[in-house]
């Protein structure tokens, strides 16, 4: 079968589409024709070495897949060859994936494979539970796929205020769409008094930040009195900045977040919602499409900021 090998940890250049044995399902694992790949974020930090989570190389990345199971394990019971699944693959980025079955989740026949890869909402879902109560937030890289869900999410869930921060008109436009009630391009240069005229002297209730580096510290400012700021990313490859000394005054607070530690239950539960959510079109995706070949530009793109939503590698059928 064909796959997408990481031979190094570099730059988008040291993956190499290459001839793989097929997978054997374990007793508790499926295998899976791969239609879709999700292209997330965490990719690329793996891809550089910041995540160093390669045991070995040559290695076949780690993804989110969607696609038709072709051969269940001895052990697996409640799913089936033929069934439309979506689920976290140990190697993802392949024509044929072995998953624990436990990890997949059945997709309705009116989501596509693309619009089934559910991590980004997920992640959104995540972020905005950690926290209740809140009127105003402010959303970092909010055209991008996490972001985009949670500006959509946030307008399902009746939130008055929905900043979004974005790198562009159009993006700023994009954001509008889904429902953001500001939008703020960060290049210019007084952003941040921008998003404190908006917020006023109340501050923001809760702050999204996927930036890292000097952008929490900078947020910090517009944050309410018991205020949150979560930080779940760090696009600018920088280490967060943050003097803890200017959340005394206000009692705020700031926590980290990441998907991969949502409970299993919760993680199915909160699934079926959102799937629910996708086949009735509440939840929508941009999804720019990339054939598994073109992976090297999928890379790049994503690292120059250059797509908007949500991409996705293509197998063949």
């Amino acid at each position: 079968m064909k796959a997408v090998t990481l031979n190094a940890y570099g730059a988008p250049e040291v993956l190499e589409v290459t001839d793989q044995p097929m997978p054997v399902p374990a007793p508790q694992e499926v295998i899976v024709k791969v239609q879709a790949v999700g292209v997330n974020y965490a990719d690329l930090l793996i891809r550089q070495g910041i995540y160093p989570f390669i045991a070995q190389f040559p290695a076949i990345l780690s993804g989110e897949v969607s696609g038709i199971i072709t051969e269940t394990g001895s052990g697996v019971q409640h799913l089936k060859a033929g069934q439309r699944v979506t689920g976290y693959a140990p190697a993802g980025y392949a024509a044929y994936a072995a998953i624990p079955a436990a990890a997949l989740t059945v997709l309705p026949d009116q989501v596509s494979p693309a619009a089934g890869l559910l991590t980004h909402a997920l992640t959104a879902r995540h972020l905005l539970e950690q926290t209740s109560g809140y009127r105003s937030l402010v959303i970092t890289a909010a055209a991008g796929g996490v972001g985009s869900k949670a500006v959509q999410l946030a307008k399902i869930k009746g939130v008055p205020q929905i900043i979004a921060l974005t790198g562009s008109a159009a993006k700023q436009d994009y954001v509008r769409s889904l429902g953001a009630t500001h939008a703020i391009n960060y290049r210019e240069s007084d952003w941040l008094q921008q998003l404190t005229a908006i917020t006023g002297p109340q501050g923001a209730d809760l702050v999204l930040d996927a930036t890292g580096g000097d952008t929490p510290a900078q947020l910090v400012s517009a944050l309410a009195v018991n205020g949150t700021l979560i930080v779940y990313g760090n696009s600018s490859g920088q280490p967060t900045a943050v003097n803890p000394q200017e959340l005394i005054m206000k009692s705020a607070r700031i926590i980290g977040s990441t998907v991969y530690n949502i409970l299993p239950e919760q993680r199915r539960q909160w699934s079926q919602e959102l799937l629910e959510l996708i086949a009735a079109g509440q939840l929508q995706s941009q999804i720019n499409s990339y054939p598994f070949t073109d992976v090297i530009r999928a890379h790049s793109d994503i690292e120059g900021r250059r797509n908007t939503g949500r991409t996705v590698l293509s197998f063949p059928d």
